[in-house]
């Protein structure tokens, strides 16, 4: 007697299906997909020590290099722009020396040539001291006196 032909079949499934053996009470099996093939390379891996690749590391300090280059640049920049802006100063105030320095020669040259005029000491002399010029001169001649020795 099978178990599908019975009642006991009727009053658990409420069906009476056939038997078919483990296949009706074996799960369903899940599919494989199908996965790109995955090999191994033996030698190729990390060592324990190398943190980043080499070429990385190289690509860091170029781009370091760089940096620090560009900075110094901009410092060289700044120090030649700061010289050069001081020794503008510097080439200015001596020029405002120098046409300082001008204008009072200029003015020592009038004063000297208004001091030093033979008019103007005439007159002061005339004028102020009360002298009065010369109308003829004297000429004393010393080469003809004999020079009297000492003894």
């Amino acid at each position: 007697m099978a178990y599908y032909n019975t009642n006991t079949a009727v009053a658990y499934d409420m069906t009476a299906e056939p038997y078919m053996g483990e296949e009706a009470f074996a799960p369903a099996r899940p599919q494989r997909l199908e996965r790109p093939r995955l090999d191994v390379v033996g030698g190729a891996g990390r060592e324990a020590n190398q943190a980043v690749s080499p070429v990385f590391t190289r690509v860091i300090k170029v781009a370091l290099v760089l940096v620090a280059m560009f900075f110094a640049l901009g410092v060289a920049r700044v120090t030649i722009a700061s010289a050069t802006a001081a020794t503008l100063n510097g080439n200015a105030q001596l020029n405002s020396t120098l046409e300082t320095a001008q204008e009072e020669s200029s003015n020592l040259e009038v004063m000297r040539s208004v001091y030093g005029a033979t008019t103007r000491i005439r007159d002061l002399a005339a004028g102020t001291l009360g002298m009065v010029e010369a109308e003829g001169g004297v000429t004393v001649d010393v080469s003809a006196t004999p020079v009297a020795s000492v003894q």
